[in-house]
């Protein structure tokens, strides 16, 4: 079995999900706790579908980073305009919704965290979000759905699930082993129990495995 082809095929359907919902809708929100694989996800649909756009942009862990930064990616990937030293981004807003509400737009905001993280999204929206037809594409991230639902229909909601014990199991191994066709048996003996310590969290297995890639001594 290659590495992670389980995983991968769970991936790619999941993106294939969100790109058919958002071929009928122009607003989805994929909604779970920290680490569980929201941006993980969100990346895989981007670089599969992003090619289906005129014009994309992915704003990854916009809870991190200044409102003047995020606009400034907008307004490069968007509209390939570049802020001067000496100009306002705010003087470039109207510009911004411009290029989204003409052009075929794709655009991912990553990991929104509260309230005030919301003008990265709300920048995307306008009135005509709603209609079916509107060429801008929006996915965006969050943990806590009662500040998101203001924005985003219920019915675009998707909640991210665990995963399941093949994919964690896999992904597990691949982050300790990379691409060795086998594992030890004394290893085998154990893995279950570092994945169920894990939960099956995505973010937890991709740091404790690679944690372990270099580690072949079990007492660990």
């Amino acid at each position: 079995m290659p590495p992670l082809s389980f995983y991968k095929v769970s991936l790619e359907n999941k993106a294939n999900a969100i790109n058919s919902l958002l071929q009928k809708e122009s607003i989805v929100a994929l909604v779970g706790m920290g680490g569980i694989g929201k941006t993980t996800l969100s990346k895989k649909m981007y670089h599969l579908f992003q090619n289906q756009y005129e014009k994309y942009s992915f704003l990854e862990d916009v809870k991190s980073k200044r409102h003047q930064q995020w606009k400034e990616k907008f307004l490069q990937d968007l509209c390939d305009r570049k802020l001067h030293k000496d100009e306002d981004i705010d003087e470039y807003l109207d510009e911004i919704k411009q290029c989204m509400i003409s052009k075929k737009a794709l655009v991912v905001v990553d990991d929104v965290d509260m309230k005030k993280n919301l003008g990265a999204l709300q920048l995307c929206i306008d009135k005509h979000a709603t209609n079916v037809d509107y060429k801008n594409k929006i996915l965006v991230n969050y943990q806590n759905w009662q500040i998101l639902k203001n924005h985003v229909r219920e019915f675009t909601k998707i909640h991210m699930a665990f995963l399941e014990d093949e994919q964690a199991r896999e992904l597990f191994m691949f982050h300790v082993f990379k691409y060795a066709n086998h594992v030890t048996n004394d290893f085998e003996n154990i893995y279950r129990e570092i994945i169920k310590a894990c939960g099956s969290l995505l973010l937890s297995l991709e740091i404790l495995g690679c944690y372990l890639c270099d580690i072949r001594d079990l007492e660990i």
